[in-house]
């Protein structure tokens, strides 16, 4: 059993990323003016400069590693988390030393910094990875158990404990179920058995060598919750608590702390910190470049409806967005300008008489949505995300359809996952919100660019737009 080597493991790989960034910076200096043949016009910087620069700026790597949480316990963490973390850390201190290089007349060469943020991030990500499957490969044969008690007999506890049988990576070995109810003792739980009450819990703990107690009690055995920490406060074991949120929605749940004060954020934003501006930053380099090169399409379709009918190329109508936020959402005209009587809001429906001749092929092709890159571009809208709605229908919905404000928690999209997959138009509200949520849930960069791939395979040929 490895368990007790936790630190020691973690110590050794603070040990191991500090020479592997050492070793980048002086790599990055050696290929720059000697190893790639790169003219040197000012000339090679002597080396006792950059081993002095180096060892502040491995220090400073390891502090803001460190910070981002990359050496704690990562045993049911997934590898993309932490190869995120290393990156991100990389990235924050080449932007450092680059910042303090201009402040100080430019003693560093920007060469350097580029290899050495290359050289660094992979060598990080292919250590931290090695890492990582050797000690998955030990836990499959195993080998670095934790063995552990689950205080339960609920839904919330068989979910947790098919999880840990389920996933051998994560090497957890259920030693028993421990019941709040005497009746229980003898059964099983999730092929587990019960083994004893919470009033045992000590000896329980003694007697099976357990070195985790996960407490996965219903809210309404809050009393046997309570006897559970108070009987495990001088145990050897430590305790995890599992919060049953099973009558909640929960999005995104994870733990806060307030001042001390742990909080359990139960529907939560998957766009914060560092996600919110990679993810703007995606929206600008495709939104930007694309409003350019389709500039000249998008003169000719404004032409096009201009000349097709009566009223403005441009729609501009009033949506909500993020956090419940109204924003002008930006159309090509497809309907006859007098389309809505006294402006009241009227569902589109499948062969709509009020579209124009125009107006049928663009929405067809779905290029009515082409200036929204616009809005994209303003930061009212995201390339993917959850369609936005009229105040008028959002107001109906919210008070029929369970969980529908939960959509407003992403900015709104041109594309999201509802729409490549066919729900477009006069289709079900509920499976679109159950799409909706599914990609609030699951989201990530590589989830944005599979939607906008399928919208070019799907969307553009999809019969259900109208």
């Amino acid at each position: 059993m490895l368990a007790k080597y936790r630190q020691p493991l973690a110590a050794g790989m603070f040990v191991l990323d500090g020479a592997l960034i050492a070793g980048s910076w002086m790599l990055a200096y050696w290929l720059r003016f000697y190893g790639l043949g790169i003219p040197a016009p000012l000339g090679v910087p002597p080396l006792s400069l950059y081993v002095w620069i180096g060892a502040a700026l491995t220090l400073g790597s390891l502090l803001t590693l460190r910070s981002l949480h990359v050496y704690r316990s990562a045993r049911t963490s997934r590898i993309g988390h932490e190869i995120v973390a290393l990156l991100q850390g990389v990235v924050i201190v080449v932007a450092l030393a680059a910042l303090g290089s201009f402040f100080t007349r430019g003693e560093l060469a920007r060469s350097v910094l580029v290899l050495f943020g290359v050289i660094a991030s992979a060598a990080l990500c292919t250590a931290h990875g090695t890492v990582r499957l050797a000690l998955r490969s030990l836990r499959r044969r195993g080998r670095n158990l934790r063995h552990v008690l689950i205080v339960g007999t609920g839904d919330l506890a068989t979910r947790l404990a098919r999880k840990m049988a389920d996933q051998h990576d994560f090497g957890f070995a259920i030693e028993g179920i421990v019941a709040a109810d005497p009746s229980a003792v003898g059964g099983e739980v999730a092929g587990t058995r019960v083994i004893g009450t919470v009033p045992e819990l000590p000896a329980l703990v003694e007697r099976t060598g357990a070195e985790l107690v996960y407490l996965a009690l219903a809210r309404s055995e809050y009393e046997a919750e309570h006897e559970a920490l108070e009987r495990l406060s001088d145990s050897t074991a430590a305790v995890r608590l599992v919060p049953d949120l099973t009558r909640a929605f929960a999005l995104n749940a994870s733990v806060d702390d307030f001042d001390g004060m742990p909080v359990v954020l139960v529907t939560e934003s998957p766009e914060q910190g560092w996600n919110s501006l990679l993810k703007r930053a995606f929206d600008i380099a495709f939104a930007l470049p694309g409003l350019i090169l389709l500039s000249p399409l998008l003169l000719i379709l404004a032409v096009w409806v201009k000349l097709d009918s009566p009223g403005p190329a441009l729609y501009a109508q009033e949506r909500v967005g993020l956090s419940g936020r109204r924003f002008r959402m930006y159309k090509f005209r497809t309907m006859r300008a007098d389309a809505e009587p006294e402006n009241r809001p009227v569902w589109t429906r499948p062969d709509d008489p009020r579209r124009t001749r125009a107006g049928a092929l663009l929405r067809r092709l779905s290029l009515d949505e082409l200036p929204q890159l616009w809005n994209v571009l303003l930061g009212h809208m995201s390339l993917v995300g959850p369609r936005p709605e009229r105040p008028e229908f959002v107001d109906r919905f919210r008070s029929s359809i369970p969980r529908y404000m939960l959509r407003h928690h992403v900015k709104a999209g041109i594309t999201g996952w509802a729409q490549v997959n066919g729900l477009r138009g006069d289709t079900s509200l509920d499976r679109r919100i159950e799409y909706d949520l599914y990609y609030i849930q699951h989201w990530s960069m590589g989830f944005d660019l599979r939607i906008l791939l399928l919208t070019v395979l799907r969307v553009f040929r999809d019969s259900s737009a109208h």
